[in-house]
């Protein structure tokens, strides 16, 4: 073992809280973080979805997904519905957190034109084809 030896794991991880720092920075005056915004940007697509519907979505599982949905709905920006089936829950976003939203998303349009112009085209394509290669790494190599 090696201080120095190559990982790319936490190359990645380390990039990747990087640039979540940057976004939330950049995201500030919105008062919600890059999460936030891209969960509400889903939920405001899917228009009115189930908690299923938005873990596939965004892949993730339903105990994290709920939770960050908790949270959206303690800070009013969106509201829990029953739908037909009394399991199933919509999440619907509220006045409040569709002006968030559209705030967010010009900070978010902002901070996106100005990392790919840091980056440049080239690199924002190969890190896109990297992430996209990493994605479809069979888990039993």
């Amino acid at each position: 073992m090696k201080a120095n030896e190559l990982c790319n794991c936490n190359i990645i991880r380390n990039g990747s809280s990087k640039l979540t720092a940057i976004y939330d920075q950049a995201l500030l005056s919105s008062g919600i973080r890059v999460t936030q915004y891209g969960l509400l940007k889903y939920i405001y697509l899917l228009k009115s979805p189930n908690l299923k519907q938005l873990g596939s979505s965004l892949y993730q599982d339903r105990s994290t997904l709920g939770r960050n949905i908790r949270i959206l709905e303690r800070m009013k920006l969106v509201t829990l519905n029953s739908g037909k089936d009394k399991r199933e829950v919509k999440i619907i976003l509220t006045k409040d957190g569709i002006v968030s939203l559209r705030k967010a998303r010009k900070a978010w349009e902002c901070i996106q034109k100005k990392i790919i112009f840091k980056l440049g085209k080239k690199k924002q394509e190969q890190l896109i084809e990297i992430m996209n290669d990493i994605q479809s790494i069979d888990l039993k190599l």
